[in-house]
């Protein structure tokens, strides 16, 4: 009886053991919003850096990430796309992807919120092959570029990536 009971129950997936956040400006507002609901979380993000930076290590993104291989996470969440514009390179996107899973880990993009009107950015994350957390529709501030409020997306991408 209590078998029955045990194993008709759903189990939520658990959290992956590390997880690791980069990217520009989305991550420096969800990055602290992240580190509430992941134990084992680290994050790097700078105002307006674009992927040809985090591909070429630039000096714009501080240390693009190099410190992901010694942190060891399981999950990298990407926040990229929003700086590069019309016509971004979708070779940038695909060497940021290989660099991680060259370090062992699952790559999942996170998208920009749907008031952001990237469409070519949004095609060039679609076809990286990876696991994507869909746009979110939220309240945006005055500049029409971030939201408000991080705290639901935050919990939202935590919901999709675990």
């Amino acid at each position: 009886m209590i078998s029955a009971v045990i194993s008709s129950r759903k189990s939520k997936p658990a959290t992956p053991r590390r997880v690791a956040l980069i990217g520009d400006s989305y991550t420096v507002g969800l990055g602290p919003e992240l580190a509430k609901l992941i134990p084992d979380f680290r994050y790097e993000g700078f105002v307006g850096t674009r992927t040809d930076q985090w591909a070429s290590h630039a000096q714009a993104c501080g240390h693009c990430g190099d410190w992901l291989a010694a942190f060891k996470p399981s999950v990298v969440l990407v926040s990229l796309g929003t700086n590069d514009g019309a016509s971004p390179n979708p070779a940038n996107y695909q060497a940021i992807v290989r660099t991680i899973h060259g370090i062992g880990a699952r790559v999942v993009w996170i998208e920009p919120p749907t008031a952001v009107k990237v469409p070519a950015v949004r095609a060039v994350i679609a076809s990286l092959g990876v696991p994507t957390v869909p746009a979110p529709t939220l309240p945006m501030a005055s500049d029409g570029l971030h939201p408000k409020s991080y705290s639901s997306w935050a919990a939202e991408i935590v919901q999709e990536a675990a």
